[in-house]
């Protein structure tokens, strides 16, 4: 009995002395040990339910810590940043600025020493809404000889929702629409942007987010501008001329439609009872084209007085035309001249003189050797109005010596026959 005792008193002091060896051993090749942690991540949690509740996280005055861990050196060496959860629960705070406390989970096996900071000083704020109209910006190179009209959305505000301050800040939303290389109409779908007053994206959220836009792209047409008058001049005046500056005016529109254009027309200018040059500053008439350029046509309607002027031509000056050959013509009329009054505006009969006007007799169909013969005239001057004093002067033709005496024969029973 007393053997039995023995032995189990000695069995019990082995697995003692061997526990106290293996610890022994642990502690000098596997001892616990520490290690300082940098730049381990923090994590808000519960931001839905804190959306839920109106509010949001707008700034944090931390996003990392620094911790020291305890653990067996075998396994420490190898912890690292992504082996730590370190939480922040936003739940349940109120606007403004909150002091909330780090939770820090660890794996198993790990005994958390300290940690710093040991709470995080969190800003929550109201998340509110803001309508903001939508603007389409062209993007892009534009193709010589086309237009781009303006765009067409299917978005023409977007509700933007987020922290007040941020949501304050917000100045514009944008869809940014490209029409590189485009010689036709363009349609897509372009996503929307908020922008603050300095030109920073802000991440908010937006509703719609996406727009339906299209942009109209025409070919380009250069028409020459009309001016339409109205209404009558004074007596005794009329217009020179219609001028308008500038000549022309870019269009663009669909090609069925400025293919058959070749002039534009502006508002019309009145003239009534006026007796000096008009000036106008007009619009051009809108039609079922576009405009392609930024201009102000001014016409000008040139009125003048109209006068007459009087030039005598003598009879040797009239000039006879077709007289028949192997004949020298004789002017056997009383008249000792003819007495040309012209008429027409002031500027071109400043600058017509007598020598500007020829007085011709034709005598192609004259028949006889006697007669009168119808005076017309020529001109190349701007006259409105040439009045001669005599319709027709009387002539003789007498036959050229040397001409045998059976052509005068002939000649003298035609001259009878005629009278």
């Amino acid at each position: 009995m007393v053997k039995n005792k023995d032995r189990l008193l000695i069995q019990i002091l082995c697995v003692i002395a061997a526990l106290i060896t293996w610890l022994y051993v642990i502690d000098q090749m596997n001892p616990v040990t520490e290690k300082e942690i940098d730049s381990v991540p923090v994590i808000l949690q519960n931001t839905e339910k804190l959306e839920i509740a109106g509010l949001v996280v707008a700034d944090v005055d931390t996003d990392e810590i620094s911790l020291v861990v305890e653990g067996f050196r075998n396994d420490i060496i190898n912890l690292e940043t992504n082996d730590i959860n370190v939480y922040v629960d936003v739940n349940g705070y109120n606007e403004g600025l909150n002091k909330i406390p780090l939770e820090i989970q660890l794996p198993d096996d790990y005994k958390l020493i300290d940690y710093s900071p040991k709470q995080v000083l969190c800003e929550l704020e109201a998340i509110v809404n803001k309508s903001i109209d939508l603007t389409v910006e062209i993007d892009g190179i534009q193709i010589s000889g086309y237009y781009v009209d303006d765009a067409v959305s299917s978005v023409n505000s977007v509700i933007v929702r987020g922290p007040r301050s941020v949501l304050n800040s917000a100045e514009k939303a944008v869809a940014l629409f490209n029409i590189n290389g485009a010689s036709g109409t363009l349609e897509k779908k372009v996503p929307i942007d908020v922008y603050s007053d300095q030109g920073l994206e802000l991440d908010l959220e937006i509703t719609p987010d996406i727009a339906n836009i299209t942009v109209p792209v025409y070919p380009m047409k250069r028409l020459k501008i009309v001016v339409p008058v109205t209404g009558l001049v004074m007596d005794g005046y009329d217009v020179k001329e219609i001028k308008v500056e500038p000549e022309t005016v870019l269009i663009a529109g669909k090609p069925g439609i400025i293919d058959s254009m070749d002039h534009v027309l502006v508002e019309p200018v009145s003239i009534d009872e006026a007796d000096s040059t008009v000036f106008r500053s007009l619009d051009i008439i809108e039609g079922n084209y576009i405009i392609a350029e930024k201009i102000l046509p001014v016409a000008t309607v040139v009125v003048e007085k109209i006068i007459s002027k009087d030039f005598i031509y003598n009879l040797d000056e009239i000039e006879f035309i077709n007289v028949p050959d192997g004949y020298n013509l004789e002017i056997t009329d009383d008249k000792e001249f003819v007495l040309a009054t012209l008429t027409g505006l002031t500027s071109y009969m400043n600058e017509t003189g007598r020598n500007d006007l020829k007085i011709v007799a034709d005598l192609e169909g004259f028949e006889g050797v006697s007669g009168r013969v119808v005076l017309k005239y020529e001109t190349q001057k701007e006259i409105r109005e040439i009045e001669l004093d005599a319709e027709s002067i009387e002539i003789k033709l007498v036959k050229n010596e040397g001409n045998t005496e059976g052509n005068d024969t002939e000649d003298t029973n035609t001259e009878e026959s005629n009278t």
